[in-house]
């Protein structure tokens, strides 16, 4: 109650003063960057709760991009390795020697 009657009394206050569209507006503008500043300072000291290990499990699951099926997996990745494999195409190293 004594906050509102404060508030409104701070409001009577710069309604007294003979303030221009433009100072209104910059004190708004100022004020508003004030709160946007607290509130992300505090949404970032948020408490964190504890995660159980089926919890974590679900977010790595979730963003990792990994199967709980294993064959699954397995089968993507042999098709990489397949689809890695040049065809037609042997590999010879090339050795250079020093002339002296």
């Amino acid at each position: 109650m004594n906050l509102t009657i404060s508030m409104e009394t701070v409001l009577n206050f710069l309604h007294s003063m003979a303030l221009s569209t433009s100072n209104k507006r910059w004190l708004a503008d100022h004020l508003y960057e004030e709160v946007r500043a607290e509130q992300k300072t505090a949404s970032a000291v948020k408490v964190k709760k504890k995660l159980t290990e089926k919890e974590k499990d679900e977010l790595f699951y979730s963003v990792a991009g990994a199967w709980k099926d294993d064959a699954v997996g397995d089968r993507v990745l042999d098709a990489i390795r397949v689809g890695r494999q040049p065809t037609g195409y042997e590999r010879k190293l090339a050795y250079f020697e020093e002339d002296e």
